[in-house]
């Protein structure tokens, strides 16, 4: 049953996702964490660390990991075809009348203002991560993960002063995550 209530989150995630993974968040926080309990909150940012590392498109990776997390192989099929399967069918008709009505203005009036939603929900999410990873759950509360809050700022500065490469931003963060969050 989880198979199935799998393939349909991520379908709705899927369907309601515009401007690319990062906007998918907010939903997968709310449709598989906080609507199912089936994972918590550490366990998504973690998720989603493991997703921005490894090859491959983001919220391919997270809805497969998620799915994996949940229900093993089959679950991980189930979300990716699941989040996959709307973009395709979307697409698909999208390019048919894209291709048909793209010089005009109300077209390319409706595009700027999808892409004004993206940033706010693009920032959203990014108050949730820096939430759950620099302030323990809470902002502007006293657990304060030091280590985390440095990691962060050395990779914002890194990427925003100095024009660092994103990818490798994440993996110096992750190789200074390893270092200082020691396993074993």
């Amino acid at each position: 049953m989880k198979i199935i209530s799998l393939f349909f989150r991520f379908f709705l995630i899927g369907l309601m996702t515009y401007g690319g993974g990062y906007s998918a968040l907010p939903l997968v926080d709310d449709l598989i964490v906080r609507q199912t309990g089936w994972i918590t909150e550490d366990v998504i940012a973690d998720i989603i660390s493991i997703s921005e590392m490894t090859p491959g498109p983001f919220c391919l990776n997270c809805a497969s990991f998620v799915g994996t997390q949940i229900a093993g192989v089959p679950g991980a099929i189930s979300a990716t075809f699941g989040f996959l399967l709307p973009s395709l069918i979307i697409i698909l008709i999208l390019a048919y009348y894209y291709n048909k009505y793209n010089e005009l203005t109300v077209v390319k009036q409706v595009f700027a203002v999808l892409n004004a939603c993206i940033i706010g929900i693009l920032i959203a999410s990014s108050i949730n991560l820096l939430r759950s990873s620099v302030f323990m759950g809470k902002i502007l509360n006293d657990n304060i993960d030091i280590k985390a809050l440095f990691i962060f700022i050395v990779s914002f500065i890194a990427m925003f002063k100095f024009k660092c490469n994103p990818v490798i931003a994440i993996l110096l963060s992750a190789l200074t995550g390893m270092i200082v969050y020691p396993i074993f």
